[in-house]
């Protein structure tokens, strides 16, 4: 017989564990967890996919209308995160993966009017159990992803000396270990961490750039790790221990703040660019400081928008020319094609969207699919809205499990006073033109996905040989002008088309294209795939 006590005991730690096991959600190994995926590199790991398309392209699962914006996407398990706007405010949404059903939805914000240069925005990022994403105005909140309560928010502008980019920020914030971070881009804080669960400021990196429009990524050079950031100034690297700023690389930075592409981080180097050109800094420990040295500088090779995508010992990315492939190393261009582009570019961003078909695509001949259920289009924004009755709590800081003037570990250091950044400015250039040419891109077992300004989505092998087209389609809301990269998690692919989350199933259930890794059915390898399927993913070391 069980004693009383040791069965309240008992009882007490069975209801932990399935309180554990039922709140935690399951990082997958197919997840894309932020901006760009796993290791904000444009790279899916997953294999099983389909090789080729119909030419109305992969079976179509459901639609779902959300509201416009240019927000990406956050997949993690069977949820779908992202922000829109409706009403004059920025909202984040929760959706299931299978139907695209409306779970929840959260305002964070007032939306900022966009500028006419085209630009990414923020994309939510997921780490254990709560999302963090940045409004267009600055707000950074914290937020349970299992029903969209707000824990904590705050506004960089306001306190941590902020200035904000033209058009707003759109930056998506990095999650490392206890700490967010942000580039509020004020003379007084370029970069700040904050404390992920309860927002207070823990650093502050004092760069003197801007904030432009890119998003940071972590890197370990000489054995330090650092955090890598391309602002409206320049490349900088702060060290991850107390923000200290070790080297700068202003090349490659448009004078006009518009730097929109990620650094891509490999060894001991760094690749930037935008509409100024493409450069590869080598970052170098120098005894107790850092130097930066450049290999190799391209000013005609200009990559304003969109994502550069590095497979292997090359780069796939879009230029004014068209779809390019470049050494990473040397810069050397392989190749160029401009064929995903019609000659009489007519790139706006003003197009007017038809409606988009409901009927679902047919399985491509040699690449056998299972029929598709007919798409559902899942009901707009709207009843799902949960808006709090008096909706300034949200956005002054009011956290429903942290409220302002609660008390912080009596062992954590004092929060850094970051001043206002008060009428301070920045001087910067004209905006370079509007590129006639835009792709946003992903990679995934091999094959490029591209999401092309001329209103379509191919499917290139990332061959460093020459341009090779697999399939391409349009679906007839795709807007012109646009360069919102795809989504890939667990077989299927996300598409993001203003108000409207597509999502498309490419699994490959062929019987004769089921070989390791993806192969093509008779054993030959892709150019551009890993050597074997069991390849480590390099990434930077965490923050314990």
């Amino acid at each position: 017989m069980i004693h009383s006590r040791n069965y309240r005991f008992l009882c007490s730690f069975l209801s932990a564990m399935m309180f554990f096991v039922f709140c935690v959600e399951i990082i997958h190994a197919g997840d894309w967890t932020g901006f760009r995926g796993p290791n904000r590199d444009g790279v899916a790991y997953e294999s099983g996919l389909l090789r080729k398309w119909d030419e109305n392209g992969p079976p179509l699962l459901w639609r779902s209308s959300i509201g416009a914006s240019e927000n990406g996407l956050a997949i993690v398990g069977s949820m779908t995160y992202t922000i829109t706007v409706k009403s004059g405010m920025e909202v984040v949404v929760c959706l299931e993966n299978k139907t695209g059903k409306m779970v929840w939805a959260r305002p964070i914000g007032k939306a900022v009017a966009k500028t006419a240069y085209p630009m990414q925005r923020s994309t939510p990022t997921f780490y254990k159990n709560f999302l963090y994403v940045l409004s267009s105005s600055g707000n950074l909140v914290c937020l349970n992803t299992s029903n969209g309560f707000v824990k904590w928010t705050r506004n960089i502008v306001a306190t941590a000396g902020g200035v904000m980019p033209p058009g707003g920020y759109s930056e998506s914030p990095y999650v490392d270990g206890k700490w967010v971070l942000v580039t509020p881009g004020g003379p007084n804080a370029t970069i700040v961490a904050i404390d992920r669960h309860y927002g207070r400021n823990v650093w502050v990196a004092k760069a003197g750039f801007p904030a432009g429009y890119s998003s940071m990524v972590k890197a370990s050079f000489g054995g330090e790790h650092q955090y890598v950031q391309f602002t409206g100034g320049g490349a900088v690297g702060v060290k991850v221990r107390g923000g200290d700023v070790r080297w700068k690389y202003e090349t490659t930075a448009h004078k006009s703040g518009v730097n929109i592409n990620t650094p891509i981080w490999y060894g001991q180097t760094v690749l930037t660019s935008s509409a100024a050109g493409t450069g590869l800094a080598w970052v170098q420990k120098a005894g107790s400081t850092y130097k930066v040295e450049q290999q190799w500088f391209d000013e005609s090779l200009k990559i304003p928008t969109g994502n550069m995508v590095k497979v292997n010992d090359n780069v796939f990315a879009c230029t004014d020319k068209g779809l390019v492939c470049f050494s990473y190393k040397e810069g050397k261009v392989l190749w160029t094609d401009s064929s995903l582009f019609p000659k009489e570019e007519p790139a706006s961003s003003s197009a007017t969207k038809t409606p988009a078909k409901t009927s679902a695509p047919k399985a491509p001949a040699g690449d056998a699919a299972p029929a598709a259920p007919a798409v559902k289009k899942t009901a707009s924004l709207g009843s799902s809205l949960m808006i709090p009755a008096n909706p300034a709590m949200w956005l002054l800081g009011f956290a429903e499990n942290c409220p302002p003037g609660t008390p912080m570990s009596s062992a954590a250091a004092p929060a850094p006073v970051i001043p206002p950044a008060g009428k301070a400015t920045f001087k910067r250039a004209a905006l370079p033109p509007q590129p006639t040419k835009m792709a946003g891109i992903a990679y995934a077992e091999g094959l490029l996905y591209v999401r092309t300004s001329a209103g379509e989505l191919a499917l290139v092998e990332a061959s460093p040989a020459g341009f090779k087209l697999r399939s391409k389609f349009s679906l007839p809301q795709m807007k012109k002008g646009a360069v919102q990269a795809p989504v890939i998690s667990g077989g299927l692919m996300f598409l993001r088309e203003g108000g409207t989350i597509f999502c498309f199933d490419i699994h490959n259930v062929s019987a004769k294209e089921k070989t390791p890794g993806g192969g093509t059915g008779s054993g030959e390898r892709l150019p551009g795939m890993p050597q074997a399927p069991t390849t480590p993913v390099r990434t930077a070391p965490r923050v314990g």
